[in-house]
């Protein structure tokens, strides 16, 4: 057996968390967590990692037991003084999100300390703190989840040494080898109007969180043109799992559109019951103005579901128009998102063919060994 020296190279990878959080930044967590771990066995060197909202039950099991593991439980006190104390040290710090850096902002402006910092979202480049323009700066290396999240950050920072390292699948996703036929029998869900009903074969899904204060995924959108859809296709369903505050507000414009029964709001699923909703969709629908990638577009492909999205965002990363799916400009454009969902509709081979070309692209470039292999090469460097 090789026998490594884990005292070569010091890289601390401080995260918000990985297996005791969900959403995309948790997924991204995983791989990161798997490359570096693979990096620093192959090149001899110590990984220790700072979770600062989880706990120590929540250490992912495939980590090695030369991998140290601190969890802070959002003790923000704890964590900060545990990631100075750490710079005694010659280390490299990887941060998950910008703001776990904030600790070693004077030392990372005055380059006593080598940073790398993931970006994920819009809070990189719309809504950004005075302090995140300096660390974005500083950084030894800046990650972008999209080339659409770093085309944005360019504008925005100066001197940024930032580059796009598209994501993958969760190593936790189970990866199809093959596009997975419908079972036949598929879920039953109760729509808006109290009923119980089958979700059939002209589904359109999209899973995302409901939130008032942002509302941009596309479920107002969707339920808006439905009434439109329903006169052409009258068995055509809207689908939206997940949590979320405005859950009751959509259920409330399903209503006052009269289309409570062809609409389903189940909350949060399992993850056998999302699977078997992406298994049994006829699209998935998420013309999202709000997209640093999109990971949810990959589970859909996953299943050989052609995907709907949005120009000028993430999702142009992952959907070729035409060719995996379809792109929008404006989804608040009921004419151009009811065309788009017109012609898959009346076009089932044209829905497959586009939904077998997600498949492959998905397996050339967004596994979560793409990714890990990506991220390693990137740290590679700095290293």
């Amino acid at each position: 057996m090789k026998v490594l020296n884990h005292g070569k190279i010091d890289v601390i990878l401080a995260m918000t968390g990985a297996r005791g959080i969900c959403g995309g930044i948790a997924t991204a967590n995983l791989n990161i967590l798997q490359a570096l771990t693979r990096l620093l066995e192959r090149v001899g060197g110590k990984l220790e990692v700072f979770s600062f909202v989880e706990e120590g039950k929540d250490r992912p099991d495939f980590l090695p037991s030369w991998v140290g593991f601190r969890a802070f439980q959002g003790v923000k006190i704890n964590y900060a003084l545990a990631l100075l104390q750490s710079t005694m040290k010659r280390r490299i710090f990887c941060f998950d999100h910008v703001k776990m850096a904030f600790p070693l902002l004077p030392l990372s402006v005055t380059r006593r300390v080598k940073t790398v910092i993931f970006a994920h979202g819009s809070e990189s480049w719309k809504r950004m703190h005075w302090a995140s323009r300096w660390l974005f700066q500083s950084a030894s290396l800046c990650l972008t989840n999209s080339y659409f999240t770093l085309g944005k950050m360019q504008e925005r920072i100066s001197e940024f040494r930032g580059k796009a390292c598209l994501m993958g699948l969760s190593p936790a996703f189970q990866l199809n080898s093959e596009v997975p036929e419908p079972d036949g029998h598929g879920v039953e869900l109760e729509a808006v109007d109290g009923r119980r009903r089958r979700i059939g074969k002209r589904s359109l899904l999209l899973t995302a969180r409901m939130d008032r204060g942002e509302g941009k995924k596309g479920h107002r959108e969707l339920v808006n043109i439905l009434p439109h859809l329903l006169v052409d296709f009258p068995d055509v369903q809207l689908v939206f799992p997940g949590p979320g505050n405005d859950r009751f507000g959509l259920q409330e414009l399903a209503r006052s559109e009269g289309v409570a029964g062809s609409v389903f709001i189940p909350g949060w699923v399992s993850q056998e019951i999302l699977s078997c909703l992406y298994n049994h969709c006829y699209v998935f629908v998420m013309p999202s103005q709000q997209e640093g990638f999109g990971l949810a577009y990959l589970e859909a492909m996953n299943f050989g579901k052609p995907c709907v999205g949005c120009f000028d965002q993430g999702a142009e990363d992952i959907i070729v128009h035409g060719e995996t799916g379809f792109l929008v400009r404006d989804p608040s454009n009921a004419h151009e998102l009811l065309e788009v969902l017109r012609v898959l509709l009346s076009d089932h081979p044209l829905a497959r063919r586009l939904g077998m070309n997600g498949f492959k692209r998905l397996h050339q470039y967004f596994t979560a060994e793409h990714y890990q292999e990506r991220i390693q090469s990137e740290i590679l460097e700095v290293l």
